[in-house]
């Protein structure tokens, strides 16, 4: 089963969303072991611990379940549209519509 899952920032109300249809605790234990890497191409959540000393609490939280894969990538950008002060990089809404943007203002 396919999940999104959101792992927050403990220094800064922040929070990393992303999906994975892998087991969630080998992704999490993937995002840590790439913090201590020595490595110009850190994830998004290594930039944000590199670069700002900030910790994370690496108990993630699954906030949705689907198995389909398009589905699965459309509800992962409406979390991360919907989360204020999401980490993520830009490229990861690339392909939500705009007109959307109106239904987060109500969910």
């Amino acid at each position: 089963m396919g999940v999104i899952y959101k792992i927050d920032c403990k220094n800064y109300d922040s929070c990393y969303v992303s999906q994975t249809k892998r087991h969630l605790k080998m992704r999490v234990k993937e995002h840590m072991s790439n913090i201590r890497k020595h490595s110009d191409s850190h994830s998004v959540v290594s930039k944000h611990r590199l670069d700002n000393g900030h910790e994370f609490d690496w108990n993630a939280k699954i906030i949705h379940r689907e198995n389909l894969f398009k589905k699965r990538e459309t509800a992962e950008m409406f979390y991360i549209k919907r989360c204020c002060n999401s980490i993520n990089s830009q490229r990861d809404t690339e392909n939500w519509p705009d007109v959307y943007n109106n239904i987060l203002m109500i969910a």
